[in-house]
């Protein structure tokens, strides 16, 4: 296990786990009537952002699963979408996109990501889709958009390579 390695796992447990708490106990007091930003999100397009699209999907996909066994939503529901979304963030660092197109592209992963969880989320209520995304989805992406400049301005230097 080269040092790269250790350090992902280090991070993982660390900012990932501690992500999860933050989900659980502070973000309620954060919440602006039923919108909410999920903190677990932002460290995972971190994580896909510094190490890459295994890694990404990878730590989308263990977080994914541990949120959901720990809240009340159905195992695997955001596991999906965190993989997807991880891995896709970790493909932009190959692809080698930066400045104001970095910044759109994570914006339209966390509506991405919104979209598949309200997606399964709609089977489980009668509203329609379109209500979901006016009343949820959107304003959603923007608070965690806002959230994910908050978080990625505090811990920078330890999701940027040197």
């Amino acid at each position: 296990m080269n040092h790269e390695q250790k350090y992902f796992i280090i991070i993982l447990v660390i900012f990932g786990v501690g992500s999860i708490l933050v989900q659980s106990f502070f973000v309620p007091y954060l919440e602006i009537t039923i919108w909410r930003p999920d903190i677990v999100l932002v460290i995972v397009l971190l994580m896909g952002k510094r190490f890459g699209s295994i890694q990404g999907s990878s730590a989308g996909f263990f977080l994914g699963i541990l949120m959901d066994s720990l809240t009340s939503m159905p195992v695997g529901i955001s596991a999906l979408p965190k993989a997807i979304v991880g891995y896709t963030s970790g493909k932009m660092k190959t692809v080698g996109i930066s400045g104001t197109m970095y910044i759109v592209w994570f914006v339209i992963m966390i509506l991405i990501h919104e979209i598949i969880i309200y997606l399964f989320l709609q089977y489980k209520t009668d509203l329609p889709f379109a209500q979901l995304l006016y009343s949820r989805v959107f304003p959603n992406t923007i608070y965690t958009t806002v959230m994910f400049f908050v978080v990625s301005f505090f811990l920078k230097k330890y999701f940027t390579e040197e």
